[in-house]
This record gives structure tokens, sequence and C-alpha cells, in this order.
């Protein structure tokens, strides 16, 4: 029994069909056909039926693919192991994270340097209109990401880290008056700029409900992409925006008047999510604090 086998055992009852698990792993069809009749030798069992239009995994293949799971995510993880003594590397972790869970991931990996310095890390910052990547191709260890983004939570597994509440964010100086004073000047007529639905379709929603329930359709002179860009023209006195709170940096709060929406239906779920088998050593380690 070796790794090719298993591999093409799983592969096809990943797809149940045999043309598709070749294409996946990139090797001729007769090459998987081989190998699953020298797995099912060795085993003395059928593993799958077989007809013209069908596959499917028998009651032998059921049981057997459990370990088959096992065996290959083993070799998986003692290859990475080997692969990072032989470079000299203490470890390395690779996150994704959405604007609104900086702050939250800042303070964690605070305490996971504290505890692992040699540990490297690699920050990618992503949008909410991303979706997660599929068991095969996915990138990251972890992903710190709305809870909304999760979509496929069968492939994941995931841990609620906090929540964010939506403000209301104009220039330092916006006293909220209208010209004649005494009267607060009614968001109908602000003037918005906002982060796209494209880069964050969740808080894009958000902000258009909250127009809505309030029966007003708000006046967006303008969307980007980023959330700096969004700040620095509300910084400008360029118009207002809906942003989560803690995007404001402590030394940069005196230039905004940040005022928290009046309903917590206006907040968003943040999660940490991760692939169950956590192949890489290192994202263990951050599992053990995060889960603190």
């Amino acid at each position: 029994m070796h790794l090719n086998q298993i591999a093409s055992f799983l592969a096809v009852s990943k797809t149940l069909n045999f043309t598709g698990a070749a294409r996946q792993l990139g090797v001729p069809q007769s090459t998987i056909s081989r190998q699953i009749n020298d797995l099912e030798s060795q085993l003395g069992v059928r593993l799958f039926y077989r007809t013209k239009r069908d596959v499917q995994l028998t009651d032998e293949g059921r049981i057997f693919l459990p370990y088959a799971q096992e065996m290959a995510d083993a070799a998986r993880k003692g290859t990475y192991a080997v692969k990072q003594i032989h470079e000299g590397m203490a470890g390395r972790l690779s996150i994704a994270v959405v604007s609104a869970s900086q702050n939250y991931l800042s303070e964690l990996l605070a305490k996971f340097h504290r505890e692992y310095p040699d540990i490297s890390v690699d920050l990618t910052n992503i949008s909410s209109g991303e979706s997660l990547m599929d068991d095969t191709d996915a990138p990251y260890d972890f992903w710190f990401i709305y809870r909304d983004m999760l979509l496929d939570a069968e492939n994941f597994e995931y841990l609620h880290t906090h929540r964010e509440p939506l403000a209301l964010v104009k220039p330092a100086g916006t006293s909220g008056k209208g010209k004649k004073g005494g009267t607060e000047k009614p968001l109908s007529a602000e003037r918005f700029i906002l982060l796209s639905e494209e880069a964050d379709p969740i808080l894009y929603m958000q902000a258009m409900n909250y127009c809505r329930t309030r029966r007003f359709t708000p006046q967006i002179i303008n969307t980007f992409e980023d959330v700096s860009s969004v700040l620095l023209s509300v910084k400008a006195g360029l118009g207002v925006t809906f942003l989560p709170a803690s995007l404001i940096d402590d030394a940069d709060a005196s230039r905004f008047n940040v005022k928290a929406l009046d309903s917590e239906s206006y907040t968003i779920d943040c999660i940490a999510a991760w692939k169950p088998s956590l192949l890489n050593p290192a994202a263990s380690l951050l599992l053990q604090i995060l889960n603190e």
C-alpha cells in the first residue's frame, strides 16, 4: 500500500468518477484504475461498485475512507514538518483577515508572539466579497472573517471571536445640526462615501438596510475598494460613511465624529475559521491560544 494508491482512492471517493479523479490528480485514467485495483487486491475487498454509468463506495470502502484520509493527512503533516526543519524555520503561519477583524487579530498575535517568538506570520487582507478556497486550493492556515462569508461550514471549523458594531462616521467638528441650529441634520441630507458592494457586500447591505428602515435612499457620491480611501475622503469633509467603529485608529479618532448606530441589529459577527486537519504544526499552537 503506497500514498499514490491512497490519493487515487480519496479522489475517486470524492468525485465518484474515475475520469474526474484522474483530472483532479493530473494523471491518466488508466493509472487511477490500476492503483484502485492494486489497492483492492492488497486489502482483499472491493472498495467501489463500478458500472458504465455509476461509481459508488462499497460498505468496505466507506469503512476504509476515514483511515485513508488519516494516512494522507499524516503524510502531508510529516512532509510539512520536515520541510520546515530543512529550511531552518521554527514555523510559519499564513492568515487571511478582513479589516473589521484586524484589531482582534493584532491582540491575538501579540500574545502568540510572546510565547512563540520564532514563528513567522504572513498576513493577507481580503474583502468580504471573496469566497473561501476549497480543500485543495486553500492557501491559508486561518481566516479571520465575517461569519456570513463562511458559506460551506461543513469543510471548516470556526470559533466566534467578536461582534463589530457599525457606526456613522463623520468628519471631526461636524455638529450634525442644520443651518438654523437646534435640529439635527437628517441623514437623508448627507452625502455618503461607502466601501463598494464588490469590496464589502455584507457591510454595504447593512448600510442599505439601515437607510431603508429609516425610509430614505442614501445619496452616494462615491464608493471605494479600500477603507483608507473612504476614511481619507470623510476626513477631508467630502461626505460621511458607515464603518465598523474599530476601524478608526486611536491615533486618528480626533479627526472623526463616530456615532454608533442605534440598534444591535446593525452589527457584524466575526469568526476565526480553519480546516479541520490543521496540517501546519504552528497553526495548532495558534489554535490553542485562540481557544483560551
